[in-house]
């Protein structure tokens, strides 16, 4: 049997991040939702965090941006992201600060789940 994980959502598209959320809570995890890069970086530092799926392109703070404000105080994060975007040089600079791995948009929802189970088992 797979651990519940605490799992950290972060996209400015709110109906994308509650879709995710609702489907992680589907399986039992715990979920929190922050909807730009500041208050994914709040809610890091407020919550025990096991893994994280972050926009890479939002407004105020950027999920590139975030990761690296938590990875500075967080080093074991563990971060995926998402992006519908050819953000290379944000992506290339993601991977070198420890990112696990990104997810194009739209989403391939059986792949993220994997990694989730991945993740608890």
């Amino acid at each position: 049997m797979s651990r519940k994980l605490n799992i950290l959502v972060v996209d400015d598209d709110a109906a994308n991040a509650d879709s995710l959320a609702e489907l992680f809570s589907m399986d039992d995890h715990r979920v929190i939702v922050a909807y730009d890069g500041e208050q994914a970086v709040e809610a890091f530092t407020s919550n025990k965090v096991d893994i994280g799926f972050f926009d890479v392109m939002m407004p105020k703070m950027n999920g590139v941006d975030s990761f690296m404000e938590i990875k500075g105080g967080h080093p074991d994060a563990r971060i995926y992201f998402m992006t519908g975007y050819s953000a290379d040089d944000l992506i290339d600079r993601a991977v070198k600060g420890g990112a696990l791995g990104v997810f194009s948009k739209p989403v391939d929802l059986s792949r993220l789940l994997e990694t989730v189970e991945r993740e608890a088992a």
